[in-house]
């Protein structure tokens, strides 16, 4: 039983950290997609089919920083960069689906069309490293969960 344990470690922690952060950067990526089509006067619906499928594609697009996670620094970094340049070219390839809609924007639409395509291209970038910082924390709570958590001493000083 007790072998299993770091085969578990490997595998369940770059999972878990792909899935939690694929959900929060999908979530934020889909309210600044709705700001978008708010900023541009478009349709603002929001379809779980939709809203599902693009927290599934960046659960799978977590995957490459998550499992280089731990690994030497050159491949942990271009695990996470494969990371941000795979969602950056799905993301540059949804908007440009918009980019007639944006282009013929008025001049009063395009300040805040800027600043949440600029928050976009953030959560691009910080979505490798949310992956491998997740990755990390469930790799040191699985081996050691009372460090990990830092649990106060409850007996008095």
């Amino acid at each position: 039983m007790r072998g299993n344990r770091p085969l578990g470690r490997v595998i369940w922690a770059p999972v878990g950290a792909a899935v939690l952060s694929g959900l929060v950067i999908g979530v934020l990526a889909r309210l600044l997609m709705r700001g978008i089509a708010l900023a541009v006067g478009g349709s603002t619906g929001l379809s779980l089919v939709g809203t599902v499928a693009i927290l599934v594609a960046f659960v799978v697009l977590a995957l490459p920083a998550a499992v280089t996670a731990t690994a030497r620094p050159a491949i942990m970094h271009a695990g996470r960069w494969a990371t941000a340049a795979l969602t950056g070219l799905m993301a540059a390839r949804t908007g440009l689906g918009d980019a007639k809609t944006i282009v013929l924007a008025d001049d009063g639409q395009l300040t805040p069309i800027t600043v949440l395509i600029v928050a976009f291209a953030a959560i691009v970038v910080a979505h490798g490293q949310l992956a491998q910082r997740l990755t990390r924390r469930l790799r040191a709570l699985q081996e050691a969960p009372a460090e990990a958590l830092r649990t106060p001493d409850a007996r008095p000083v």
